[in-house]
C-alpha cells in the first residue's frame, strides 16, 4: 500500500468549527420562523396555488440534495464497491456528505407536507405499485439503511476500518435506482412536456454526479481549512487527475443536456414547451448557461486550469449554485402552463418564493452543514492511513 508521506489534516479546523456555530444559529433561527409560520397560518405561509402550481422552493430544495446526497454514494462506491483506489481519499467524505444531504433534504420535504408522518406510513403501504413515488419511498428506506450501517460499521469503526461490502453494495444500488425514479417522476408526465422524456432520468444521474463532484471538492477545502497546502499527496493527486477530468466530462455532459433541451424545446410548438422562449428570455438563466455552465467547463475542460486547486475551487462553487437554478426552472417550468387553461390562467402562471419558503431552503442548508460539521469533529472523513 501507499503511504501517506504528509501529515493528515486534523479531524475538525478552526474553520469548520465556525461552520458548525453558524449552522446551529441559522438552523434555529430559519428552521424556528418556519415552524411558527406553519402553526400559525399553515400552508398558506408558501406561494403555491390551485391554478397549477404545486411543486415550489421547498420541494426544489428536496430534490437538489435527495440527487446530491445519491451522487455522493456513488462517488463514495468509487472505492467502497469498485476498490478504486484513487479515490480512496474521499471515500469516507463523501458518505457523510451523502447522509448530511439526505438529512437536509428530507427536513425540507417534511416542512413542506401537511402531514410528513403520514406520507411516511402510508405511501410505502399503498400498494401502489404504477406509481414511480412508491418505488421511490422504497428506494429511500433501503439507502437510508445502508447508510446508517456504513456509518456505524465504517466510518465510526476507525480510520483504518474496511467498508462492509453487502451495505455498500446495497447503498450504491438504491443510489442509482433512486436517482432513476426521481427522473422517471418528472419523465413520465405526458401531460407535461416540459418534463416529459426518457433523457430526464439520464439527465439526473449526470446532474447528481456532478452535484456529488461539487460538493466533495468545497468541503475538501472546507475540511483543510481552505489550506490546499494541507492536502496530503493521494488527495492533491487525486484532485489534480482523475476528479477533475470527472469533473470536466460531467460538465460536458450536462452542457450537452442543457443545450440539446433547450434548443428543442426553443423549436417545438408545443402546448407547454413555450417556458422555453420564457426562461430564454431571463437574465437569470442567461446567467445559468454563460457563467453558470461556461465557466466551469472553461476551467474543467483546460487541462492547465484544472490541475489549479483553486480554480477548481471557484469552478464547483459556480457549478453548485448553477445547479440548484437549473433544478429550480425545472421544477417550476414544468408547471408554469396550467393543465386546463380558461379566463383565471391566461398565459403562464407566476410564482415567487416567499419568506417562508426561502426560509425552508437555509434551514436545508444549516442542517446539512450542522450535520457535516459534526462530523468532521467526531469522525475521521480523510482516507484509510496507508
Amino acid at each position: 500500500m501507499n503511504a501517506i508521506t504528509q501529515p493528515r489534516p486534523a479531524a475538525a479546523t478552526p474553520l469548520m468549527g465556525m461552520v458548525l456555530v453558524a449552522a446551529a444559529v441559522g438552523l434555529v433561527a430559519a428552521g424556528g420562523f418556519v415552524l411558527s409560520q406553519l402553526m400559525s397560518v399553515g400552508h398558506s405561509a408558501y406561494n403555491t396555488d390551485s391554478r397549477g402550481i404545486f411543486w415550489g422552493l421547498p420541494i426544489v430544495t428536496y430534490d437538489f440534495f435527495l440527487l446530491s446526497s445519491t451522487g455522493l454514494a456513488m462517488l463514495a462506491s468509487a472505492w467502497m464497491v469498485f476498490g478504486l483506489k484513487d479515490f480512496e481519499p474521499i471515500a469516507r467524505r463523501a458518505l457523510w456528505l451523502a447522509v448530511a444531504a439526505l438529512v437536509g433534504g428530507v427536513a425540507a420535504l417534511f416542512m413542506e407536507l401537511g402531514a410528513p408522518l403520514r406520507a411516511m406510513l402510508l405511501i410505502p403501504t399503498s400498494f401502489q405499485t404504477a406509481a414511480p413515488l412508491f418505488w421511490k419511498v422504497w428506494g429511500l428506506v433501503f439507502y437510508t439503511l445502508a447508510l446508517a450501517v456504513l456509518v456505524v460499521k465504517w466510518l465510526a469503526a476507525g480510520a483504518d476500518t474496511a467498508p462492509p461490502r453487502v451495505p455498500a453494495l446495497v447503498a450504491f444500488v438504491t443510489a442509482v435506482f433512486i436517482t432513476f425514479v426521481a427522473g422517471t417522476v418528472y419523465g413520465m408526465m405526458a401531460m407535461r412536456p416540459f418534463w416529459f422524456g426518457g433523457e430526464i432520468s439520464l439527465g439526473f444521474l449526470v446532474e447528481a454526479l456532478l452535484g456529488a463532484v461539487t460538493f466533495i471538492v468545497i468541503f475538501t477545502h472546507l475540511a483543510h481549512g481552505l489550506d490546499t497546502g494541507r492536502f496530503d499527496e493521494r488527495t492533491r493527486a487525486l484532485f489534480t487527475g482523475p476528479l477533475a477530468g470527472l469533473f470536466g466530462v460531467l460538465l460536458v455532459a450536462h452542457a450537452f443536456f442543457v443545450i440539446s433541451r433547450l434548443v428543442v424545446g426553443l423549436w417545438s410548438n408545443a402546448d407547454g414547451m413555450q417556458v422555453w422562449h420564457h426562461l430564454w428570455s431571463r437574465p437569470l438563466f442567461q446567467a445559468e448557461l454563460w457563467i453558470g455552465v461556461g465557466v466551469p467547463l472553461l476551467i474543467t475542460v483546460l487541462p492547465s486550469l484544472r490541475k489549479s486547486l483553486g480554480l477548481q475551487l471557484l469552478a464547483a462553487v459556480i457549478a453548485l449554485v448553477a445547479l440548484f437554478v437549473a433544478r429550480f426552472d425545472f421544477v417550476l417550468g414544468g408547471q408554469l402552463v396550467a393543465l386546463f387553461k380558461g379566463s383565471w390562467a391566461q398565459g403562464l402562471l407566476n410564482y415567487t418564493p416567499s419568506l417562508a419558503e426561502w426560509a425552508v431552503l437555509a434551514s436545508a442548508v444549516a442542517l446539512a452543514n450542522l450535520v457535516n460539521a459534526l462530523g468532521e469533529k467526531k469522525l475521521f472523513l480523510g482516507g484509510a492511513s496507508a
